[in-house]
């Protein structure tokens, strides 16, 4: 995959952990990687109670985790193969139209609450080689969401201490079949927005979509064929019985499919 100039500086800055501020608009690749609207409403990092979980003792080998950013759990392994995404359980049963969403959005339809702006996953992505396609189209006609396939793996540790490990599709039901979730995420890459005042935004670090299993516009990851947002029709379903308990921390291990994974 061939970056442009600006993401791949920013892709290598972020890997490094040199990079604390965002990209101007206008400066920002065709990805839409770095741009983030701030709401007068959200805490900054000061005023944001900090999550202290040790989240890369859930890797395999957290000595090769290099943290992208000061106080979100995001990680990429020195070895450029993972990303590492430390989240929370906060849905077990309900209608799903996310796997993991951003914190204080959609924890209502969604398994995992994420702490963190998506644009770092995005970031993240390239910076593990992987090539963004772009998010679902219906006008004239459908087009479905595109990108290379993005593996996901839930990691957290159960009453008695020890880590569990099962792939994201695990926890996921089809509506239609009752079986699990058989389905790719793909890296559509989202969408950018544009403000009262013109100012582009990164979409899904104002609307908290980031893994779809109902197809979104801003979602980092979607799935790649037409997945109803409607009620009535959803497509998805989570697997309680699967599910660790709300409130459990979680790390996912995101990599390219067919990529090796953190495993001994």
């Amino acid at each position: 995959m061939k970056l442009s100039p600006i993401a791949a500086s920013l892709a290598l800055a972020l890997l490094l952990g040199t990079v604390d501020r965002f990209v101007r608009a206008e400066d920002a690749p065709k990805s839409p990687v770095v741009v983030e609207k701030k709401d007068a409403s959200e805490p900054n990092s000061e005023e944001r109670e900090i999550d202290d979980y040790d989240y890369p003792s859930l890797f395999d080998a957290p000595e090769i985790l290099r943290k992208l950013d000061k106080t979100a759990p995001i990680w990429v392994s020195k070895d450029r193969v993972n990303v590492a995404l430390g989240g929370v359980i906060c849905l077990r049963e309900g209608p799903l139209e996310f796997f993991a969403c951003r914190r204080d959005s959609k924890e209502h339809e969604s398994i995992v609450s994420l702490d963190l702006p998506p644009h770092l996953i995005h970031a993240a992505l390239l910076a593990i080689g992987a090539s963004q396609g772009a998010p679902a189209k219906y006008d004239p006609v459908f087009v479905p969401p595109s990108g290379d396939k993005i593996e996901i793996e839930v990691r957290w540790r159960d009453g008695l201490g020890s880590v569990q490990k099962i792939r994201a599709q695990e926890l996921v039901l089809e509506n239609e079949s009752g079986a699990t979730m058989k389905a790719d995420w793909v890296f559509t890459g989202g969408l950018f927005g544009v403000d009262p005042d013109g100012k582009k935004y990164y979409l899904a670090n104002v609307t908290g979509e980031v893994f779809g299993v109902s197809n979104f516009p801003g979602s980092v990851l979607d799935v790649p064929f037409e997945s109803s947002s409607d009620n009535a029709s959803l497509c998805y379903a989570p697997n309680t019985p699967k599910i660790p308990p709300v409130g459990t921390k979680v790390l996912l291990i995101l990599s390219k499919k067919g990529e090796q994974k953190d495993e001994k």
